[in-house]
C-alpha cells in the first residue's frame, strides 16, 4: 500500500455531536489518494471518545484507504492541537478541517488536481456555504465567489482574512518553510490563541501562489456561540494584531509599512463597527470602538460612530419607523 498523500488535521473540543459529520465527510472523499486523518482532542469533557470509537474500529488500519487516528491531550488550546496533528502526520499535502465543519465528497480530489498543476502553487482554498446544526443551508448560495485571495495574495490577505480555514489544502513543504522562518519553529504561532490560522495563511502566502476554487466544497457550520460579542471582539482583536505583527516582520518584502498596516486594521474593524451600527447593535459598536482605541488604530470615524451610538435608542426606533413608512409610500 502506498504512503498517505493527504493528512487531514481535525482539532476538537467538546463537539461529540458534530464530529461524526466531519469524519463522515473525510471518509466519503472521492479522491483515489490515501488519507491519514488525525483527530486531536484538546481535553474534551463530553463523550468525544465514544463518538469517535466506531470510526477507529472501521478505519483504524494504518494501511487503509482512509486511516483515522485519535490523540487525546490535556486542555492546551487549538494551537497545540493543530501543531500536534501536523507533527504526527507525514503526507505531503495537509488539509485542515474544524470538527464542526464538513466537506463535499469531491473536495480533496478537486484540490489535488489544482495544486498538482503548478509547483509554484502552495495552497488551494474553496468557496463555502453556511449550514446550521441540522445541516440546513443558512445562506442564499455559495459565498465569496469572487474571492481576491488568488495568485500572489499577501496584499489581498493583509486587508482581511477571506480564506475559510476548513477549506484549505496546502503543501507540507510550505508549512515547514513557514515554520523554519520563525524563532519558535512551529507551524502555528503560540502567541495567537485566536487568528493563528490567519497568521499561517499570511506566512505561507510569502512562499508561492494561492488557487481558489469557486465551488462550495466546504460546509461551514453556524451554531451556539458564533457571533457573540465577546467572541467577535476577541477574534477581531487578534485579527488586527496579526495584520500589524506580520507587517512589522515581513512588510518590507511587499512595500507595506506599519502605518499602512494600521490603516488596514482600522478599515477592517470600522467596517464591522459600521455594520453593527446599521443593525442597531449599539453595545457591539461600543465594544469595537473601544477595541480600536486599545489597538491604537482609532480615528475620527470611530469617534463619530461612538457618538451616534450613544444617542437614545428611541431616536433610532423613531427614525427607522419613519423610513419604513416612507418606503412603503
Amino acid at each position: 500500500m502506498s504512503q498517505p498523500q493527504v493528512a487531514v488535521i481535525i482539532p476538537t473540543y467538546n463537539r461529540a455531536a458534530l464530529l461524526p459529520a466531519a469524519l463522515d465527510s473525510v471518509v466519503a472523499q472521492t479522491t483515489p489518494a490515501r488519507i491519514e486523518a488525525v483527530v486531536i482532542d484538546d481535553g474534551s469533557t463530553d463523550n468525544t471518545a465514544q463518538a469517535i470509537e466506531p470510526y477507529l474500529k472501521q478505519h483504524g488500519d494504518p494501511a487503509g484507504k482512509v486511516a483515522i487516528r485519535y490523540i487525546q491531550l490535556d486542555k492546551q488550546g487549538v494551537v497545540t492541537a493543530r501543531n500536534t496533528g501536523i507533527a504526527q502526520t507525514t503526507a505531503p499535502y495537509v488539509a485542515f478541517l474544524d470538527s464542526d465543519d464538513y466537506w463535499v465528497p469531491r473536495k480533496l480530489e478537486d484540490q489535488l488536481d489544482a495544486i498538482e498543476r503548478d509547483s509554484g502553487t502552495v495552497l488551494v482554498h474553496t468557496s463555502f456555504r453556511y449550514v446550521d446544526e441540522q445541516d440546513n443551508y443558512r445562506d442564499d448560495g455559495p459565498n465569496r465567489l469572487d474571492n481576491p485571495c488568488v495568485g500572489r495574495c499577501v496584499d489581498a490577505l493583509l486587508h482581511e482574512d477571506l480564506v475559510i480555514f476548513s477549506s484549505v489544502l496546502t503543501r507540507r513543504s510550505a508549512i515547514e518553510r513557514a515554520a523554519a522562518a520563525e524563532s519558535h519553529g512551529l507551524p502555528f504561532d503560540p502567541r495567537w490563541t485566536n487568528a493563528q490560522d490567519y497568521d499561517l495563511l499570511l506566512r505561507i502566502a510569502r512562499l508561492g501562489t494561492y488557487v481558489y476554487l469557486p465551488e462550495p466544497l466546504t460546509l461551514y457550520r453556524l451554531h451556539g456561540g458564533h457571533g457573540a460579542m465577546g467572541n467577535l471582539r476577541r477574534a477581531y482583536g487578534f485579527h488586527c494584531r496579526v495584520q500589524i505583527d506580520f507587517v512589522q516582520r515581513y512588510g518590507g518584502e511587499f512595500g507595506i509599512d506599519e502605518a499602512e498596516a494600521r490603516r488596514r486594521a482600522a478599515g477592517f474593524l470600522f467596517g464591522r463597527a459600521e455594520s453593527a451600527f446599521w443593525q442597531r447593535d449599539f453595545k457591539t459598536v461600543k465594544g469595537f470602538c473601544e477595541l480600536a482605541t486599545e489597538l491604537g488604530v482609532s480615528d475620527e470615524r470611530f469617534e463619530a460612530l461612538g457618538r451616534k451610538s450613544s444617542r437614545p435608542a428611541w431616536v433610532y426606533r423613531l427614525k427607522d419607523g419613519l423610513d419604513r413608512l416612507v418606503g412603503r409610500g
